[in-house]
């Protein structure tokens, strides 16, 4: 079953890290749903954030990919919670009015 994922590199100033990645990603046809590259001002850094829809094993095979390319420093990833999950979702109750008499 896919799910979604987040993928946070943190990655040199390279402006071809950015397309070797997408490479990777295009290669095992996955779903990105959002892509946003951040520069970091303090340290010549970039940090990639990628939104994509994969499965899990799928998705480790292809951070030891991204991990072992030139540039990437750091490569971490966390699952998307979905906002109607039954983990994040309020249970409804039904209270009894207080009525005075």
């Amino acid at each position: 079953m896919k799910h979604k994922f987040r993928i946070i590199i943190l990655g040199e100033n390279d402006t071809r890290l950015l397309s070797r990645i997408l490479i990777i990603l295009n290669r095992r046809n996955l779903k990105t749903n959002h892509i946003n590259v951040y520069n970091d001002k303090n340290s010549s850094n970039f940090q990639h954030l990628l939104d994509l829809e994969s499965k899990e094993e799928e998705l480790i095979k292809i951070k030891k990919l991204i991990d072992k390319l030139i540039g990437v420093i750091h490569v971490n990833y966390y699952k998307i919670e979905e906002k109607n999950s039954r983990k994040n979702s309020w249970k409804r109750i039904d209270l009894p009015l207080a009525t005075s008499q």
